[in-house]
C-alpha cells in the first residue's frame, strides 16, 4: 500500500515536470548562471540583451549605435535585437542588428570587430528587417551568401523582399540581388497582389526567379481575370546576378 501511495504521489510530479521540460524546450528558453548566479526568465529569453559567450550586451550595441549611427535622429532602441553571425569567413563574428520600428519602420546594421577589440559600423540602412539567413550557395569570393528579408509599405500598400548580399574581398556589404516575394496593394476598389520565389541552379550558378501577379474584388476577395506569371534568370557576374537577356 505504501509503494502504491508513493506512485500515486510521484506521478503527478513527474508529469508536472515533463510539461515543463516540453514547454522549456518548445519555447527554446533554457536555464543560464553567470557567475554563480540564476538568471530571470526575463534575462534568459531570447531577445539578444546579453550574448553569454562574448559578454556584448544590448547597451553596448545601443552605445554603438549613438556614436556611429548614420542617422541625427533617436533611434527606436525598445524594438533592438541582435545577433553574432560570421559574414567575412574570417576569425571573429560581426553582429548583425535590426531595429523594429513597427510593421515598416526600422533599421538594420553591421558591425565588425576591429583588432584592438572595438565595434565599427561598417554598414547601415533604414531598413525594417524581418529575417535573415545564410544561403545554401557557393561562389568564389561571395561565401556566405545571406538572404535579407525585408517589409515596407505605406497606406494600402505592403511590400517584402529579398536581399542577397554578402562581404566582398574589400571588406564591402554587397548585395548581389534583390527581388520581390510579396507585393499587395490596393487601388479604385482593386486588391493586387503579385507573390515572387527564387531557386538556384547548383549547375552553373544561375537563380531563377517566378513572380505571379493577379487582381482580386476588395468586396469578396474573390480573383478578377487571369492570373500572369513570369519567370527570369540571372546569370552570376562579377559578384552580381544579372538578368540573362
Amino acid at each position: 500500500m505504501k509503494v502504491k501511495r508513493s506512485l500515486r504521489v510521484l506521478l503527478p510530479i513527474l508529469g508536472a515536470c515533463t510539461i515543463f521540460v516540453g514547454t522549456a524546450v518548445a519555447s527554446n528558453s533554457v536555464g543560464l548562471f553567470v557567475n554563480g548566479k540564476a538568471l530571470s526568465p526575463k534575462e534568459t529569453k531570447l531577445d539578444h540583451s546579453v550574448n553569454i559567450q562574448t559578454g556584448i550586451t544590448k547597451d553596448m550595441v545601443e552605445d554603438w549605435i549613438r556614436k556611429q549611427g548614420n542617422e541625427k535622429r533617436d533611434y527606436y532602441f525598445d524594438g533592438l535585437s541582435f545577433e553574432e553571425m560570421n559574414v567575412d569567413g574570417d576569425s571573429e563574428p560581426e553582429v548583425l542588428v535590426r531595429i523594429d520600428g513597427g510593421v515598416h519602420l526600422g533599421d538594420f546594421f553591421i558591425f565588425d570587430k576591429q583588432s584592438n577589440g572595438s565595434y565599427k559600423l561598417i554598414f547601415e540602412k533604414p531598413w525594417h528587417v524581418e529575417s535573415w539567413n545564410i544561403e545554401n550557395f557557393r561562389a568564389d569570393g561571395m561565401n556566405p551568401l545571406f538572404n535579407i528579408v525585408t517589409r515596407t509599405g505605406g497606406t494600402d500598400a505592403d511590400v517584402r523582399e529579398s536581399h542577397l548580399m554578402y562581404m566582398n574581398d574589400s571588406g564591402v556589404w554587397t548585395e548581389a540581388w534583390k527581388g520581390t516575394l510579396k507585393d499587395r496593394s490596393v487601388f479604385q476598389g482593386k486588391y493586387h497582389v503579385a507573390m515572387g520565389s527564387y531557386q538556384f541552379n547548383d549547375d552553373n550558378g544561375e537563380l531563377f526567379y517566378w513572380q505571379t501577379e493577379m487582381d482580386a474584388s476588395l468586396e469578396d476577395n474573390k480573383q478578377e481575370g487571369d492570373s500572369k506569371t513570369t519567370m527570369k534568370i540571372f546569370n552570376l557576374q562579377q559578384g552580381k546576378f544579372i538578368e540573362k537577356k
